[in-house]
């Protein structure tokens, strides 16, 4: 008797198992996104590292000061020389006219070192125009308050060039000006500004009072 062997049927193949799906790149943590909001971002951190540098890294001035008290006192001289020495000539008058300025000016130094006085001027500002002053050496200083007796009830000893101020220290002293203006001039100005400098050091610059 022969057996006949049923037909084997074939498993069916199991599906394939799926595979994972890709990971597209984010804008909040991928590699990509906007390259021009990535530059921003950059120009800005760039912005405050700099800010940050600048405002713990500049140093406060080393030294402050004031214009305690202004004086300006007005010369008018009318010349006739020329007209004296020859009667026969036509009349003309010479007139000279200056603004004699003294400031009294005080000083402090703010810094842990000594600071050095090296020079001292002033620039008057008037309409149109500016003029600058050195101040007075000593001996220049001296004669002014000879020449204009009535300018010596304000006198002080003057600051001198080459002061050293200590760390922490102050000093005070008067400066002589002059100007070739009158005093309708004088009285139009719009300011004066006294410059002190150091050495090794920046300018520090007191405007005086009207």
């Amino acid at each position: 008797m022969t057996t006949e062997s049923s037909p084997q049927v074939a498993s069916p193949t199991p599906p394939p198992s799926k595979l994972p799906g890709l990971a597209l790149a984010s804008f909040q943590g991928g590699r990509g996104g906007n390259p021009l909001l990535n530059i921003l971002a950059a120009a800005v951190v760039v912005l405050l590292v700099i800010g940050a540098y600048v405002y713990f890294g500049e140093k406060p001035p080393v030294a402050a000061g004031e214009v305690a008290h202004l004086t300006a006192y007005p010369v008018h001289r009318v010349s006739n020389s020329a007209l004296e020495a020859t009667p026969a000539a036509a009349k003309v008058e010479q007139t000279f006219d200056q603004i004699v300025v003294v400031a009294e000016v005080r000083l402090h130094n703010r810094s842990h070192g000594p600071l050095f006085l090296s020079d001292m001027s002033a620039v008057l500002s008037l309409p149109g125009e500016e003029q600058r002053s050195l101040a007075a050496n000593p001996t220049d200083f001296n004669r002014v308050f000879v020449a204009y007796p009535d300018l010596v009830p304000i006198k002080q000893p003057p600051l001198l060039r080459d002061t050293t101020i200590p760390a922490g220290g102050s000093v005070e002293g008067e400066l002589v000006f002059n100007y070739p203006i009158t005093k309708q001039q004088w009285d139009l100005r719009r300011s004066l500004d006294i410059t002190i400098s150091f050495l090794h050091q920046k300018d520090l610059v007191l405007t005086a009072p009207q």
